[in-house]
């Protein structure tokens, strides 16, 4: 017998009685304001008179999202599901259950069905938006969030989701409307401010009293370290740069007590890692399905860069930054612990005498992404650490290694705001330990280039792309067995999202400003010799 299934599209106006709001209005109101109690007191009070109302037990496994409690929504869900409901929130509400649980495949999945079903709920078109963006689907992230922004103008944080995401599809000019248009209506909002800091080509008169007067009044170690970005990004654009630097350094110091970064575990990490390169033998050659193209190093190397050149190859597409590796890696290994990024987990991968299931599977998942593409890019960062593991577990596939000079990748890194959610940023809150860090992956890259076969292993300098851009191009293409195209030239024209820290620059011609900017800072310049040089790391050899 065929399961009938029962689509639901919001309809608030049924909500509506005698001019006064239902209980389930109520519930979904106090949601979406953040206040949990209240929303969970107003959806019990609907089920009890009606346990079979969708959107109370959607409130509910809201809820429970919203608390990290994914085994609590997942079963609330699933209790829908086997009712054969099908509803954009419900679909929404799988994908950020799945993201919790770090299963990227059914959080695509997820998302996409939930875009296809669609939603006249602004709240929920917000939060649709959001999980399209959070699963890749860029393009797809925009209509929702304008809709939201069309029916609730007023909410900052539906006006900066709506802004980031035009920012990643490259529309720079309307982010940076809505971007002013939201510190407008929040002056308080500090990712509004530094992103529009960030945006913005000339800074207006009044900024720098404002984000002073923001960061004075604030308390919150986040906000502080908001705040002190943006007014670090002033003064560069004033060229004031040991001043920037302070800023930097006043804004990141609360947080810098919170994370509590370990240089001891940095150092196991690489020594894990550069162990593996010699473990086990890895193939010569690309031998198999040579789809995949790792694009790894530090941020702010230049992995965006390459990214931006091998994807305007007509046989290329990026699928972004997957972390689909590292989690099916520690899936298939059993390693106990929350972590994906251990030293053990490297360790036990070095022992593993197959890797072929955590290979297959992603490509299963990448190649969903990449659809019918001859080839296509991951450009995680922090893949830097699996190499060995990939090459073993993907025995076509190739790896590019970015190296930058470690004084610019020292201020590069320590100027960035990161995700302050993730904890393998958290040497960014020091400068010193943004330093060992740095020196650490120099240290590794050195050891993969003299170990890894030249044939899968490519390590290439940002600032050798800078000076010889077609020479480096035509190398990248040979490495990767790519016929020339002359549109790798032209990678600021590429119209693919870009959701990274240089979706304003890749949408530009190459440009050498970035090349020793170290040099600019006087006392920092000085800080950073000596924090280097404790690792045998000087100035003019890097």
């Amino acid at each position: 017998m065929r399961r009938t299934r029962k689509i639901v599209k919001p309809d608030r106006r049924r909500y509506e009685i005698s001019g006064k709001l239902s209980s389930i209005s109520v519930a979904k109101r106090e949601l979406f304001a953040g206040r949990f109690e209240q929303a969970h007191a107003a959806a019990q009070q609907v089920l009890r008179s009606n346990p079979q109302e969708i959107e109370a037990v959607l409130v509910m496994a809201a809820i429970a999202v919203e608390h990290g409690n994914a085994p609590g929504a997942a079963k609330l869900c699933d209790i829908l599901v086997k009712g054969g409901v099908e509803h954009c929130w419900l679909s929404v509400l799988q994908a950020r259950t799945a993201l919790l649980q770090q299963d990227q495949d059914a959080a695509r999945s997820h998302a996409r069905q939930a875009s296809a079903l669609g939603t006249e709920d602004p709240h929920i078109a917000n939060q649709l938006g959001v999980i399209l963006s959070r699963t890749g689907w860029h393009a797809e992230a925009v209509p929702p969030m304008r809709l939201a922004v069309e029916h609730v103008p007023k909410n900052p944080d539906y006006r900066y989701n709506l802004a980031v995401a035009l920012q990643f599809e490259g529309e720079l000019a309307e982010a940076e409307l809505q971007f002013r248009e939201l510190v407008r209506l929040d002056p308080g909002h500090a990712s509004g401010w530094l992103a529009l800091v960030q945006l913005a080509k000339e800074p207006d008169k009044g900024w720098q009293e404002t984000l002073e007067r923001q960061l004075a009044a604030s308390s919150d170690p986040d906000q502080r370290l908001l705040f002190g970005h943006a007014l670090a990004r002033l003064a560069e654009s004033a060229e004031e740069w040991d001043a920037s630097l302070t800023w930097l350094d006043r804004a990141k110091g609360a947080k810098r007590g919170e994370v509590d970064h370990d240089r001891k575990t940095t150092g196991a990490l690489v020594d894990a890692a550069i162990a593996s390169s010699s473990t086990q033998s890895i193939a010569e050659t690309p031998e198999g399905d040579e789809r995949p193209i790792f694009i790894v190093g530090m941020p702010r190397s230049g992995t965006t860069l390459v990214e931006r050149i091998l994807s305007s190859h007509s046989q290329v597409t990026s699928v972004g930054e997957l972390s689909d590796f590292a989690i099916l890696l520690k899936r298939t290994l059993g390693t106990p612990g929350p972590h994906v990024l251990e030293p053990q987990i490297l360790e036990a991968a070095a022992k593993a005498p197959d890797l072929d299931p955590v290979g297959q599977e992603y490509l299963r998942r990448a190649g969903m992404l990449a659809k019918d593409s001859p080839r296509f890019i991951d450009k995680m960062p922090f893949n830097s650490f699996y190499v060995p593991a990939i090459l073993r577990a993907l025995p076509g596939a190739r790896v590019i290694c970015l190296r930058r000079s470690p004084f610019d990748m020292l201020f590069a890194n320590y100027r960035q705001l990161f995700a302050t959610g993730f904890s393998y940023y958290s040497y960014n809150y020091d400068f010193g330990d943004t330093a060992h860090f740095v020196a650490q992956f120099e240290r590794m890259a050195k050891a993969y280039q003299a170990a890894l076969p030249e044939g899968r292993f490519m390590a290439i300098a940002y600032e050798d792309i800078i000076e010889d851009q077609r020479g480096k191009t035509e190398e990248l293409l040979a490495f990767c067995d790519l016929d020339w195209e002359e549109a790798c030239m032209d990678f600021h024209q590429n119209r693919d999202p870009v959701a990274t820290a240089s979706s304003v620059q890749v949408r530009q011609p190459l440009y050498s400003s970035s090349i020793a900017q170290w040099r600019r800072y006087s006392e920092g310049g000085q800080r950073a010799v000596e924090e280097l040089g404790r690792y045998g790391i000087k100035a003019g050899v890097d």
